[in-house]
């Protein structure tokens, strides 16, 4: 009778994957974050860490970060909220004084889920409704966007090395700043066309 055995090694196994999927850590901060009118704003951020195998060894777990962020922030006397995967990297305010949130279009395959076209440059403009919750996009960035630097905190790490609060001066030792191959998230880059939307010429 191997049954019973076999019944047991399945339900050690079923209760080793709950414990996985059940060990989550949420993780929040503060950041300063210096918008292109010259007026400095703290934003919250919120990080939910799940234990996920790594890319190479899918065996090897560890709390990575998942996807879906949020971020809230204060403007004119509004709350706006964002959850989504896009990964945010410029809070930037329009002419008109509408806030929008920048992120490179393929990061986090955002432009699959949601069937966004190759544009040029490839990033995702993010634009709040009335009530500051849902978010739409155009087709394309608008050119007022072009070159503002990164201004959120994109280097997300060991959630127990995280800090509670940020300066907009500490986000400037991220190492993407001194990388030659990640201009693209230094800042809007006019000429960006991500990795998927390249054509052989």
């Amino acid at each position: 009778m191997q049954y019973p055995k076999k019944s047991f090694q399945l339900l050690l196994l079923i209760a080793a994957a709950m414990q996985f999927t059940a060990c989550s850590k949420t993780v929040q901060w503060e950041e300063e974050v210096l918008l292109n009118t010259g007026q400095a704003i703290w934003v919250k951020r919120t990080v939910v860490y799940s234990r996920q195998g790594g890319a190479g060894n899918p065996l090897e777990t560890a709390y990575r970060p998942e996807k879906d962020q949020a971020i809230e922030f204060k403007w004119n006397g509004k709350t706006f909220n964002y959850k989504g995967e896009a990964r945010i990297m410029v809070l930037a305010v329009s002419p008109h004084g509408q806030p929008a949130l920048i992120a490179p279009a393929e990061a986090n395959s955002w432009n699959w889920r949601y069937k966004y076209l190759c544009t040029f440059p490839f990033y995702v403009q993010l634009v709040p409704d009335a009530d500051g919750i849902n978010w739409t996009w155009p087709i394309s960035i608008e050119s007022w966007l072009y070159n503002l630097p990164t201004n959120l905190l994109l280097d997300i790490g060991d959630p127990n090395k995280m800090k509670m609060r940020y300066l907009q001066a500490e986000k400037t030792n991220q190492p993407f700043w001194t990388d030659p191959q990640s201009r693209y998230m230094q800042k809007i880059d006019p000429a960006f066309n991500g990795d998927l939307c390249k054509t052989e010429k």
